[in-house]
């Protein structure tokens, strides 16, 4: 259960990141609601990644998470580029 939810705090987190890089901001950012600024992303991303990572050190066997942490990290990174990559390859016009 906390590795679902490690993975989907990455995958939120690196989201939110990647949609407030310089790459994307045209793309993404009058998609976005205005509350989100591109500043209050990159805090947003790097706080719910701060927090998986401090659910992994605080959990009961804190070796184990780290390294399923690591992986998840690893895996949404690949998946949140992949979704990218397709996005601006079919969907931007």
């Amino acid at each position: 259960m906390l590795s679902i939810l490690l993975f989907l705090l990455n995958l939120l987190g690196l989201i939110a990141l990647m949609i407030s890089s310089k790459r994307h901001v045209d793309t993404f950012q009058h998609k976005l609601p205005l509350f989100l600024s591109r500043h209050r992303l990159r805090w947003l991303g790097l706080l719910l990644l701060a927090i998986a990572f401090l659910l992994t050190y605080f959990s009961h066997q804190t070796g184990y998470f780290v390294v399923v942490w690591f992986a998840s990290l690893t895996v949404t990174a690949g998946l949140v580029y992949l979704a990218m990559m397709i996005y601006s390859r079919f969907y931007i016009k």
